[in-house]
């Protein structure tokens, strides 16, 4: 039987997301269609995927900000930055997520320039909606993705 990795412990911070923490990630086994962005360039602060790290530079997770945290068909806003963020699922259960994402908003928020921030949401993850709602996003719509036989509602949030 394995053991469980350790707890993460806060406060996290976001930094820039290697190429090896973007095998990492790859790695995780997660439920949906989740892809990781590759690239061999860092972003501009407020575009791509960037790490989230604990207190001892554990890798805990992920954020992304503009284009690649939009769904398809998610028109970009002036005004607003694209929010995203998603954690190791070894972590699940361990009520981490709130810390989680209040290091990402607080990031967010020091590269954002007084934009308000967005999510969105797929309806099928309860607990992307609940980590959303307890950091501090409010429900103001809902955007549907067609691709095939079927549709993905995603909940639009901002903050």
């Amino acid at each position: 039987m394995a053991s469980s990795p350790a707890t993460p412990q806060a406060p996290y911070a976001v930094s820039l997301l290697t190429i090896e923490d973007a095998m990492d990630i790859a790695m995780w086994r997660m439920p949906g269609p989740w892809a990781v962005q590759d690239s061999l360039e860092p972003p501009p602060p407020d575009e791509g995927f960037w790490a989230v790290r604990d207190v001892a530079a554990r890798l805990v997770g992920y954020c992304c900000f503009g284009e690649g945290a939009r769904p398809p068909g998610l028109a970009h806003s002036p005004g607003k930055l694209d929010v995203a963020l998603g954690m190791d699922p070894q972590y699940a259960g361990r009520k981490l997520s709130h810390q989680f994402a209040e290091a990402v908003v607080a990031h967010a928020r020091s590269i954002g320039e007084n934009r308000v921030l967005r999510c969105a949401v797929p309806s099928w993850n309860a607990k992307g909606r609940h980590t959303s709602e307890a950091a501090g996003f409010h429900l103001v719509g809902s955007h549907e993705v067609k691709g095939g036989r079927s549709t993905t509602t995603f909940f639009i949030y901002e903050m």
